[in-house]
């Protein structure tokens, strides 16, 4: 065999081996050995102290939603490729199906809805990580692809097939109403199996692509096993339900942020010397970033679920300013909905155009797809 190409090398790390690590493989691995061991937040928490950390959570879940929006509009290489997508049609957008849900449809379905989209989106996001680290592997054949896909995406479904038994799910947060399915312990059975021989036949292929090349893709290895851990362990601690908040959410917003971050300084180095970047990609503007994308955060929580839950003031820093306008709540609990689904609903389809392989910009710019010298 000749010389091995140079790219089968290299780790295909995004940032760093570190910062990769601790950015988006640490949180599960980091939880699950908190709650085997019952340390906080998993030992005798009370509800209300629960709350409060899904709160926060949930504060850093609208905090990858707005980071969207900064690599959207702040981030001068990406506002390039789109700019009509990414301005007038994207409020346009939120706001018609904001107004749509809340004349015309019935919110008990939507919520349903809602918990498989948002489950789907996840797991979507963590295959893409997959995805990414795989870009060294070199040329696969279908059917290697398609094991590996089947092996990812079981490695998440089938813990989420599994939750179906234990009917209905107690988050802590609120009481997922999965859509109740005849079956639901024999498909389990089934994924398990399938997921059991797609294990196999995965080990084999990477073996396989080690004793070729002699490099083992570090990066996707262990994208792939903490996407497993992530979701897997819901299942295995089925006495503290709110893992799926520390393993699942966390792990998607973390890295989220944190992807956009890194993209988003690979980006100015490609592109600096043909195009004006301000200094909030600079590393003191990480501050602004991280910061300002969680007080916008925490402030749209605290209108959404001073308008929807009438929850404790104290969590919320201008729900005192609200009281006028809950004179017909009706109304405004179902616009907050509306406004929470949409947006979830907007961040996914806008993502599906983001992140696409043609989207990227060392592949734009490879194939002149834009014009970065004006």
């Amino acid at each position: 065999m000749g010389e091995i190409d140079k790219n089968l090398k290299s780790q295909p790390w995004i940032h760093s081996w570190y910062g990769d690590t601790l950015g988006f493989f640490t949180i599960p691995i980091l939880f699950v050995a908190l709650a085997y061991f019952h340390l906080p937040p998993f030992n005798g928490l009370s509800r209300s102290d629960l709350s409060s950390v899904v709160y926060a959570v949930l504060v850093l879940d609208w905090g990858h939603i707005f980071a969207q929006w900064y690599r959207i509009f702040l981030n001068p290489a990406e506002s390039r490729k789109a700019k009509f997508l990414y301005t007038l049609s994207y409020f346009l957008l939120i706001l018609t199906l904001a107004l749509l849900l809340t004349f015309f449809l019935i919110h008990s379905y939507v919520e349903s809805f809602l918990v498989y989209f948002v489950i789907y989106h996840f797991i979507r996001q963590h295959f893409g990580f997959v995805r990414i680290y795989s870009k060294t592997d070199g040329e696969k054949s279908k059917i290697e692809s398609f094991v590996e896909g089947l092996f990812i995406y079981l490695s998440m479904w089938t813990p989420v097939i599994y939750w179906h038994i234990e009917f209905p799910f107690d988050t802590y947060y609120w009481v997922v109403h999965f859509i109740k399915f005849l079956y639901a312990k024999e498909l389990f059975q089934i994924a398990l199996l399938f997921y059991f021989l797609s294990s196999i036949l995965f080990v084999y292929f990477e073996l396989k692509r080690f004793l070729k090349t002699k490099v083992v893709n570090t990066p996707k290895l262990l994208a792939i096993f903490s996407a497993g851990l992530a979701w897997g362990s819901v299942s295995f601690f089925k006495d503290v339900p709110i893992l799926i908040f520390f393993t699942v959410v966390l792990t998607h917003d973390v890295s989220y942020m944190l992807l956009v971050w890194f993209i988003g300084r690979r980006d100015k180095i490609l592109t600096e010397n043909k195009i004006k970047w301000n200094s909030l990609w600079s590393v003191p503007g990480s501050i602004v970033y991280f910061l300002g994308i969680l007080i916008i955060s925490r402030l749209v929580i605290g209108v959404h679920a001073e308008i929807v839950f009438d929850l404790n003031r104290s969590y919320f820093l201008i729900g005192t300013l609200l009281n006028d306008l809950k004179n017909d709540s009706t109304f405004l609990i179902k616009l907050g909905w509306s406004i929470f689904f949409v947006t979830q609903g907007h961040h996914y389809f806008i993502d599906r155009y983001l992140w696409k392989k043609e989207k990227d910009l060392s592949y734009i710019l490879n194939n002149k797809k834009v014009d970065y010298e004006h």
